[in-house]
């Protein structure tokens, strides 16, 4: 089971790396399309729309390895004001609830692809952009995520113990 879930945080660090990427490539579109009109010359019209679907392609990528590093908000003031025994009972029911929304919205996701596939379908704006593709990354997002709760549900990580980064000093 171990290896199962450092096999999952691979790809999800491998698709937060292919997120940080993206990142740098906003940074440069916008910086080029900027300079580009600066100077006079023709509008990248392009990059805005690649950069709208490079903001989901970012934002769902990354999603699991945050998870994973304990990188999303949480609050913990409730769960302070409880006796250890429930402070357990509420961290698992906390996993539950996540593992269930992931795949439920997962499984839209997923159904939206399959019917973007079946359909053929393309969303177009400055090009056009096949719509399985705009689907695909929140389904990866979701899947993986409810993989990284399901590790907290399953070993003895928990939310509440202190991220690899601050233990790390940063």
């Amino acid at each position: 089971m171990e290896r199962f879930f450092d096999i999952v945080g691979y790809i999800s660090w491998l698709l937060a790396s292919a997120a940080k990427l993206l990142i740098g490539a906003v940074i440069l579109m916008v910086v080029a399309d900027v300079v580009a009109r600066n100077l006079g010359l023709k509008a990248m019209t392009w990059a805005i729309s690649a950069s709208e679907y490079s903001l989901l392609y970012i934002t769902f990528l990354a999603m699991p390895w945050l998870v994973r590093i304990k990188g999303h908000v949480f609050v913990v003031f409730l769960r302070a004001l409880f006796p250890p025994a429930i402070q357990q009972l509420l961290e698992r029911l906390v996993y539950v609830v996540c593992i269930l929304l992931c795949l439920y919205l997962g499984w839209v996701a997923w159904a939206s692809m399959v019917t973007a596939i079946e359909k053929a379908s393309f969303e177009s704006r400055t090009f056009d952009m096949p719509k399985w593709a705009i689907f695909l990354p929140i389904f990866l997002g979701f899947a993986l995520s409810a993989l990284e709760w399901l590790r907290f549900l399953l070993t003895p990580a928990s939310i509440y113990d202190a991220s690899p980064l601050e233990a790390e000093g940063m």
